[in-house]
C-alpha cells in the first residue's frame, strides 16, 4: 500500500496485535495517571512552597519538551520504534517508584522528570497507531488513540483517592509502576516494522520546523496544555482542598474532567467533519477561558466539578484535532518527525503551565492565578484561530 506521494505505507498489526497494542497503551496512560488527583497535595506535603510544587510538577513538562523531537528523529532515521517505546516504558516504571519513595524534592524532580521522558515514546506510539488508517483519516486515528487514552486516565483518576485511603499515598505510585511494566510486556509481540533507516538530515526537519500547517496547531496544543496543568490538574486541586474535598474527591473531580474530555474526543470525530476547525478551535478556547475564570470565583466543591467538566470538554475537543492538523498534510515518511514537532512544541505548555501558575500562586494567591490563565487563554487563543483561519481559508 503507498500514500498519496508514492512511498510505500509500513506494515501495521494485525487485529489481535492491534488489541495489544490498544491494552497496552491503556495501561501506560492508566499508570501516568493513578497518582494524579493528589499529586499537588502530596508534594505541598512534602517542599516548602507553591512556586516548588509548580517547578516538580513542571519537570514532566519540561522532559518531554527535550526528547520528543529527538525520538521522532530516531524513529524516522532509524526505522525501528519497539526498543526505544519499550525504554521508555520501563523509564516511567522507575519514574513512579522514585515518586512513591523519594523524601527530599531532589528525588521528586529526578522522579517526576522520568515520567516525562518516558512519555516521549507517545511519538512513535501515535504514529504506528496511524498505519492502519489512510492519510485522509489522520484527525480521526488521533481521535480514537484518544478515546483509549481518556478511558484510561478516567479509571485511574477515579481509582486514585480509594487507593491512597486503603494503604496511603505511596500505593497508586507502586500501582503505576506495575502497570506499565505490564503493558511493556505486552507490546514484545506486536510487529512494529517501520522503514529502512535512512542517514539523519537536517533539512527535512527544518522544513517541516517552518511549516505553518505543523506549527500553528502546535503553539495552539502549548495552549491546551498550559491550562490542562496549570489549572485542571496543577494548582485546582489544591484549592479544592481548602474548599474540604478529600482524596476520594479529588480522584472524583478529576475522572469527572476526564469523562467530559472522553465526550470532547466523540464530538471532535464528528464535528471536524461538518465545522471549520479553526471556529471549532475558537470555541474551545472560549470555554477554557470561561472555566478557568469559573475557578476563580468558585466557593464550593461542586463548583469545581463543574469548572472541571467545562476544562474537559473543551480540552477533548481540541487535543485531537490539533494533533491530526498538524500530521495530516505531511507525507507518511516524515509523520513521525512531525508528530515529534507537535509534540514537543505542546509538551512547552505542560512545563511553562505549572511553572507559571506556581509562581503566579505564589505571588499573588491561588485566584488572582486563574484569572491571569483566563486571559492568556482567551487572547492567545483567538489570535492562534485568527492565524489559523488565514492559513486555510477554505477549511477556516
Amino acid at each position: 500500500m503507498r500514500d498519496s506521494e508514492g512511498a510505500r505505507r509500513p506494515a501495521a498489526a494485525g487485529p489481535g496485535q492491534l488489541a495489544l497494542f490498544v491494552l497496552s497503551v491503556f495501561l501506560l496512560w492508566f499508570a501516568q495517571y493513578v497518582f494524579v488527583p493528589t499529586l499537588p497535595r502530596y508534594l505541598n506535603g512534602r517542599v516548602a512552597s507553591l512556586s516548588l510544587v509548580g517547578i516538580v510538577l513542571s519537570m514532566y513538562g519540561l522532559w518531554q519538551v527535550v526528547v520528543r523531537l529527538p525520538i521522532g528523529l530516531a524513529v524516522d532515521r532509524v526505522g525501528r520504534e519497539k526498543p526505544l517505546i519499550v525504554s521508555c516504558y520501563l523509564l516511567a516504571a522507575a519514574g513512579a517508584l522514585m515518586l512513591g519513595l523519594s523524601p527530599s524534592p531532589a528525588g521528586l524532580i529526578a522522579g517526576r522528570s522520568l515520567t516525562g521522558i518516558a512519555m516521549g515514546t507517545w511519538v512513535p506510539l501515535v504514529v504506528v497507531f496511524s498505519r492502519s488508517f489512510a492519510p485522509r483519516e489522520a484527525v480521526r486515528a488521533s481521535s480514537l488513540l484518544t478515546l483509549v487514552t481518556a478511558a484510561a486516565r478516567i479509571s485511574s483518576t477515579a481509582l486514585n483517592g480509594y487507593l491512597n485511603r486503603w494503604r496511603g499515598d505511596t500505593l497508586a505510585f507502586f500501582v503505576s509502576s506495575a502497570a506499565v511494566v505490564a503493558g511493556a510486556l505486552l507490546l514484545l509481540p506486536v510487529p512494529m516494522v517501520g522503514r529502512r533507516a535512512e542517514p539523519a538530515r537536517m533539512g527535512p526537519l527544518l522544513r517541516l520546523i517552518l511549516r505553518l500547517d505543523v506549527i500553528l496547531p502546535s503553539l495552539l496544543g502549548a495552549l491546551n496544555q498550559f491550562v490542562i496543568f496549570g489549572v485542571s490538574l496543577g494548582f485546582m486541586p489544591l484549592l479544592a482542598v481548602r474548599l474540604g474535598a478529600t482524596d476520594v474527591t479529588l480522584g472524583l473531580m478529576a475522572a469527572v474532567n476526564l469523562l467530559a474530555f472522553l465526550g470532547g474526543n466523540l464530538a471532535s470525530a464528528v464535528l471536524s467533519r461538518r465545522v471549520p476547525h479553526a471556529l471549532l478551535l475558537l470555541g474551545t478556547y472560549v470555554l477554557f477561558a470561561a472555566a478557568t475564570a469559573g475557578a476563580a470565583l468558585s466557593r464550593s466543591v461542586p463548583l469545581l466539578f463543574m469548572v472541571q467538566a467545562a476544562l474537559g470538554l473543551a480540552h477533548g475537543i481540541g487535543y485531537p484535532t490539533l494533533m491530526g492538523l498538524s500530521i495530516r498534510d505531511v507525507a507518511l515518511d516524515s509523520r513521525t518527525t512531525a508528530m515529534g514537532i507537535h509534540q514537543s512544541v505542546y509538551a512547552a505548555g505542560i512545563f511553562l503551565g505549572p511553572w507559571v501558575s506556581g509562581m503566579l500562586a505564589e505571588s499573588f494567591g491561588l485566584r488572582p492565578m486563574f484569572w491571569v490563565n483566563a486571559l492568556l487563554c482567551l487572547g492567545l487563543g483567538a489570535a492562534g484561530c485568527l492565524a489559523l483561519r488565514r492559513r486555510h481559508p477554505a477549511q477556516g
